[in-house]
């Protein structure tokens, strides 16, 4: 084939040719549409170390009843203190196999967005550039050397950001990431590929929301939501957001609101897993807030708590259904164990549940399963991000 014709080639057909590697053309496929339905928490099992019933300025010993609080603040029509929602997606696919060294490894490929929207008189508008990236995650090996893994991938990124389907296309692959190859019985090489995706993904949410920080735009009277867990791993690259720790303060005024939880996590007074609490909570109750740490990431606090969103939970497919997990980073002296008055603001706690309450879907759209502990403004921001997505037809197209 003429030089003309070799720069036609898929992008997998390049990566062989570059790394030394042999690409077999395996059968592509979305791996979010042939995954064994299984639980997908924001949190992990048997992960918490300690779960005190002292997350609030005033404790409760019992669930507080918000509805009235909720239509209150419906009704006054005041600016919400929930004003900017954040969400991240990925949709990653298993492009292909390559051998190195007489073993295969899968190659998966993922499309990340990341976007924040801003509320402005009841319009919902983008705010910071929007994450939208491509990108591939190669098994180590692909790499002979190993001395200069940065500089490998920079390289390899850019002599394939010449591919002319990508250039035809006016798209560009935005990083190569790589997963590692050693004790191949601790998880399986697919698994490693969508986590290193999963972690950019993360990464790109830490960024946008130390960006919105730093500016001023986050505040008391200015709540960002941000959909999903904030029990960040350390990660174990260095940067700026591999720890939480190192920038905690730019989520002073940050809640994290998860629509898929562990119930098991949720413990009593003895330290027992309480799943019953959940259950028995009421339409617009929340739980008392919760201070909660966890074992995989020290040196931080959470406040946790739960909330029912909506008023026929008995509609439902399962009884955790229209239940969202609500947690904030335990940030200044006042919240953590050292401040005088530890815990977070009760009032606050209030004025986030009621907001939140305000905030849920009305009804079910499509076949979403999840609908029950959808937030419209989060809902909409997810879908912002999706519909920037190439087709997965064209995606797996390039490969």
């Amino acid at each position: 084939m003429g030089e003309k014709g070799d720069r036609m080639n898929r992008i997998m057909e390049d990566i062989a040719k570059i790394t030394h590697g042999t690409s077999f053309q395996s059968y592509k496929y979305s791996i979010d549409s042939v995954r064994t339905p299984s639980p997908d928490y924001d949190d992990s099992p048997d992960d918490v170390e300690l779960w005190a019933r002292d997350g609030e300025t005033r404790p409760l010993n019992e669930s507080k009843d918000l509805e009235d609080y909720a239509a209150d603040l419906a009704r006054v029509r005041r600016t919400p203190c929930l004003q900017y929602f954040l969400d991240g997606s990925r949709h990653v696919c298993q492009v292909d196999d390559i051998s190195y060294d007489a073993r295969v490894f899968p190659v998966v490929a993922g499309q990340v967005g990341v976007a924040c929207c801003q509320r402005i008189d009841g319009r919902m508008k983008a705010v910071q550039p929007v994450v939208r990236k491509l990108v591939v995650s190669l098994p180590n090996k692909c790499d002979k050397s190993g001395r200069y893994p940065d500089a490998f991938r920079a390289n390899l990124k850019t002599k394939l950001n010449e591919n002319q389907r990508l250039k035809g296309l006016g798209i560009q692959l935005d990083e190569i990431l790589m997963y590692e190859t050693a004790h191949p019985e601790k998880s399986e090489f697919r698994d490693r590929g969508i986590a290193t995706i999963q972690d950019y993904m993360i990464n790109a949410e830490k960024e946008l929301v130390d960006a919105l920080a730093q500016q001023g735009l986050l505040s008391s009277r200015a709540y960002l939501v941000k959909d999903g867990s904030l029990e960040y791993v350390p990660m174990k690259k260095s940067g700026r957001y591999a720890n939480l720790k190192d920038f905690k303060n730019s989520y002073q005024y940050v809640v994290g609101v998860s629509k898929s939880f562990n119930p098991e996590n949720c413990k009593d007074s003895a330290g027992k897993p309480n799943a019953r609490a959940i259950i028995e909570l009421k339409p617009f109750h929340r739980t008392p807030v919760a201070r909660v740490k966890v074992k995989r990431i020290p040196d931080i606090e959470f406040a946790v708590w739960y909330i029912r969103l909506h008023k026929f939970p008995e509609r439902t497919k399962t009884p955790f259904d229209g239940v969202i997990k609500v947690a904030k980073i335990m940030v200044t002296d006042n919240e953590t164990r050292h401040g005088r008055n530890s815990g977070l603001d009760t009032d606050d706690v209030d004025m986030i549940s009621a907001s939140l309450i305000n905030e849920r879907c009305p009804t079910c759209y499509g076949s979403d399963l999840r609908y029950a502990n959808h937030l419209y403004p989060v809902y909409l921001t997810e879908s912002y991000i999706k519909s920037l997505y190439l087709s997965n037809d064209v995606f797996l197209s390039l490969f």
